[in-house]
């Protein structure tokens, strides 16, 4: 378990402590030696053209990589992809783009993708998936926005995976409990009742058991999403410059992230993290991506989960605040391009998606996928008060990397929920300390917006 977790966090390393510039400032490789105009015998007309496709080591998606291409595989009889899983992608994908090896396929999650689009280290995807006009009536923009630089497409998104949507539960507490999570809230005091009812503690009057945890790496989204249901905003697009230290801020912070341990007393600090909480049957109800589900399935089979959608601030409707979406890339370096685009062609279709989708129980990327059958069976029903709003997402902003975002934001949470900072000087600190690392990446990669 704990090796997933890190598996998930070590793909994230693409901006934190290694830095973008020197990872990808040098991935652009050199062309290819032409081949040596020696005798021998003619190659053949229809050579095998082998492609390797590079993708993050996770159960669900390497079974996933593997489905598709072996489908792909048996019906092409002139191409070959095989799935490579890295188990530190990011560092890997740097490191073979830099010495010419990396394959020709890539899985950049959307967060990511900003380093290698902005060091020209992607093939643009643009006229293979029909032009900007076409992309834009066909994916929603939340997930695509992550793909999109300068005007051209650097990759497609197949699901989308974000935290900030709602709430993972452990319906077997749920179910100690006496109690049926609701599959949507509506309002947060409902949250906090019933977040108190499933608090449990020790003779000593110690939590041991968290009603509700919004402690979780990746948890900026629901900040995010809490100051836009207000009406403000957080981020100056043009210059990069983050305004969390705001009235709106300091509520979002407040109520999501202070309040849960210090006023309404339904989680610990001393608790896990909501990653191992839930696993670990420590945690109720816990604020993480909507595929933790199939996550578990593989990596704990013996948890039972669901998935709630959260309430906006005040009543709102949620305004969810996507990372992006897991893809596909070509490498711009690769010595069989147009054999790559015809990969992407081959899933730039609802019957494809849908498998990698069932696959992942996740949410689609495409509007005509919204409606399709496989959204009211019985294992994928969890996901509806989500699939009601996905096409509303909205991006984070051009910040870069977005996980450098959560690198800033997850120390400074573990401090608050310690009692070790208090919400104005936190929300006065993340001011400075996002916009260092917009401004930073910016300078390290020619990132122009």
């Amino acid at each position: 378990m704990n090796q997933n977790q890190m598996t998930r966090r070590q793909m994230l390393q693409l901006s934190a402590g290694l830095g973008a510039a020197s990872l990808l400032a040098a991935c652009v490789a050199a062309p290819a030696a032409p081949a040596e105009d020696g005798g021998g015998e003619a190659a053949p007309d229809m050579a095998m053209s082998e492609l390797s496709l590079w993708s993050m080591s996770y159960p669900p998606h390497d079974n996933a990589w593997n489905m598709l291409a072996d489908q792909y595989n048996e019906a092409n009889d002139e191409r070959n992809v095989t799935v490579e899983p890295k188990t530190d992608p990011w560092t890997t994908y740097a490191s073979g783009l830099s010495a010419g090896t990396a394959g020709d396929l890539l899985s950049i999650h959307g967060a990511a993708a900003a380093s290698f689009m902005a060091t020209n280290t992607l093939l643009p995807l643009t006229e293979t998936l029909g032009g900007m006009g076409t992309i834009k009536d066909r994916f929603f923009s939340a997930v695509m926005d992550y793909y999109t630089y300068q005007g051209d497409v650097y990759g497609i998104p197949l699901h989308n995976n974000t935290p900030g949507i709602g709430f993972i539960t452990n319906l077997d507490l749920w179910q100690e409990a006496g109690m049926d999570p609701p599959l949507t809230y509506t309002h947060w005091d409902d949250v906090w009742q019933d977040a108190k009812s499933l608090t449990q503690t020790d003779d000593d009057g110690i939590i041991n058991v968290a009603g509700l945890s919004m402690r979780n790496y990746h948890n900026i989204q629901y900040l995010c999403g809490a100051i836009y249901e207000q009406g403000a905003t957080y981020l100056d697009e043009e210059t990069g410059v983050w305004s969390v230290n705001t009235p709106e801020g300091i509520r979002a912070l407040t109520e999501l992230f202070h309040d849960p341990i210090f006023t309404h007393e339904v989680d610990s600090p001393d608790l896990p993290a909501v990653f191992n909480g839930l696993a670990e049957g420590r945690m109720a109800m816990g604020g993480i991506w909507i595929d933790y589900i199939p996550f578990a399935a593989t990596a704990f089979p013996e948890g039972n989960f669901g998935f709630t959608m959260r309430p906006g601030i005040d009543g709102a409707d949620p305004v969810v605040v996507g990372e992006g979406g897991w893809g596909l890339n070509v490498n711009a370096a690769s010595e069989n391009p147009e054999d790559a685009l015809d990969f992407i062609e081959y899933l730039n279709d609802d019957g494809v998606m849908i498998q990698w989708l069932q696959s992942q129980h996740s949410l689609p990327c495409v509007f005509s996928l919204l409606d399709h059958e496989w959204y009211s069976s019985d294992e994928a029903k969890f996901l509806q008060p989500a699939l009601a709003t996905v096409q509303d997402w909205v991006w984070i902003g051009p910040v870069g990397t977005k996980y450098a975002m959560d690198d800033v934001f997850w120390p400074a949470l573990e401090e608050l929920s310690l009692g070790a900072i208090g919400v104005e000087d936190l929300a006065a600190r993340l001011d400075e300390d996002l916009t260092d690392r917009v401004q930073r990446f910016r300078e390290d990669t020619g990132y122009e917006w």
